[in-house]
């Protein structure tokens, strides 16, 4: 498993939290989700690491501010 944190630099409550979670689950098989507006910082888990301009793509999709993967472990 690895566990990759992302920053999502504009989400700005619950609500945005859930629709990024949503659409991660949506575009890609992983095991967990978790984001938090005010730590600006999506967590996954998953399978195998998942290419960074795929997740800036579904981040953008969705109307949020991708700003890079933080780490991979």
């Amino acid at each position: 498993m690895v566990t990759m944190t992302i920053g999502v630099s504009d989400m700005m409550c619950n609500n945005c939290e859930k629709h990024v979670n949503e659409a991660i689950k949506k575009a890609f098989k992983v095991k967990k989700v978790e984001s938090s507006f005010e730590k600006k910082e999506t967590v996954i888990t998953a399978k195998e690491a998942i290419p960074e301009e795929e997740l800036k793509a579904v981040i953008t999709d969705a109307g949020y501010q991708f700003a890079g993967i933080i780490s991979v472990a």
